[in-house]
């Protein structure tokens, strides 16, 4: 994610790498997971990837997850998208949930690397809401980003121009950076991402393709192993 028009968070692709994760730049793909036996670590991402492949659609499940309050401000954004593991492109949508000012707020959004994410109009999405989020390709540069807030019957739909590779597709709970500088994470409810989908099938998840979030030594976000069809796992706040 890079700065939300409107509550200036911002956030970085995730690149692999054998080195420690570093920190986030508004326009660099600078944060890194470290992979250790077969559990990696990110500083910014927690869930699953799927790499190895020419990806044209991801999509997913959620139930936003709620926030609980604590002494400064927080952050949290569960996503699907294409590219970001690897590489600096990146398209994606999810939920915000985050605890900003003496108060939680939630929201939807859109986003396309390097442009800012942008809030998505006319979804108003609140903690416990079941989400649907889809990216994907439907011709030459032309892809749709979806999302639809399943227990109210809202929903969004935009095609828009995008250029990545498509060489990974992802499903993450996220920290996002603010002001520049790395988040400090949500405090959220445990949540499952279901209902998994790539290229329009189950992806197949392993445990070993698990992505814990880890700052300064700390795992702040942890996910569980793959269900036993491999199209879902659920998200827990650790810290």
């Amino acid at each position: 994610m890079v700065p939300r028009l409107t509550a200036l968070v911002s956030g970085a692709a995730l690149a692999v790498s054998a080195l420690p994760a570093g920190a986030a730049s508004v326009n660099a793909a600078d944060h890194f997971i470290s992979h250790q036996g077969n559990v990696s670590y990110s500083s910014n991402w927690s869930g699953y990837a799927e790499t190895g492949g020419s990806y044209t659609s991801a999509t997913a499940t959620w139930t936003v997850p709620s926030v609980s309050a604590t002494s400064s401000s927080t952050y949290s954004s569960a996503w699907v998208g294409i590219d970001g593991d690897g590489n600096s492109d990146l398209i994606q949508t999810g939920t915000e949930s985050d605890y900003v000012n003496g108060h939680a707020e939630y929201s939807a959004w859109w986003e396309i690397l390097p442009n800012y994410s942008v809030t998505i109009p006319g979804v108003t999405v609140k903690a416990g809401d079941s989400v649907t989020a889809s990216v994907a390709k439907s011709s030459g540069s032309s892809w749709v980003i979806s999302l639809a807030d399943d227990t109210t019957g809202k929903s969004w739909s935009a095609t828009k121009t995008y250029t990545g590779p498509g060489q990974s597709a992802e499903f993450v709970q996220e920290a996002p950076t603010v002001g520049g500088s790395q988040s400090a994470v949500a405090h959220f409810s445990t949540f499952g991402f279901r209902n998994l989908k790539v290229d329009s099938a189950g992806p197949g998840l392993v445990s070993s393709e698990k992505i814990i979030l880890r700052q300064n030594g700390v795992d702040y976000a942890t996910p569980s192993n793959p269900n036993s069809s491999g199209d879902g796992f659920t998200v827990s706040y650790t810290g």
